[in-house]
């Protein structure tokens, strides 16, 4: 039995700590997220179900997620097919969505951009 172990020791360091321009700062508490248009609902339902479609096919060939190139950072951020569902899931019940993404090091080859999952996903159907 592991026990005085800190696990936020071992996170890695928040990339906006100490950010005077930190995307969270500019959120009031106390205002509630505005509600999705029906138009913005089916959209996520859409991509959620196309995520679900690109870890089945993807995943046997050790595709983890996808990444996509900040634009206020200007680095690439790697999200797991869990942790892009999980967010989708979350904006669809009205919730923040945590922020997360796997580990500090992770294994870039691994991950692809979105518009590869699509056209491989359409490579597949088309056959």
């Amino acid at each position: 039995m592991v026990t005085g172990v800190n696990f936020d020791a071992q996170m890695p360091r928040d990339p906006f700590a100490d950010d005077p321009n930190d995307p969270a700062s500019f959120l009031d508490a106390d205002e509630p997220m505005p509600p999705l248009t029906e138009e913005e609902r089916e959209g996520i339902i859409q991509d959620l179900s196309l995520v679900k479609r690109f870890k089945e096919i993807l995943s046997p060939r050790g595709i983890r997620g996808i990444f996509f190139l900040c634009e206020d950072c200007a680095v690439n951020h790697y999200y797991d097919w869990e942790i892009l569902a999980a967010n989708m899931r979350a904006t669809l019940a009205d919730e923040l969505s945590p922020v997360h993404e796997p580990g500090a090091e992770p294994e870039v080859t691994a991950y692809v951009p979105w518009d590869y999952c699509l056209g491989y996903l359409d490579g597949m159907e088309q056959r």
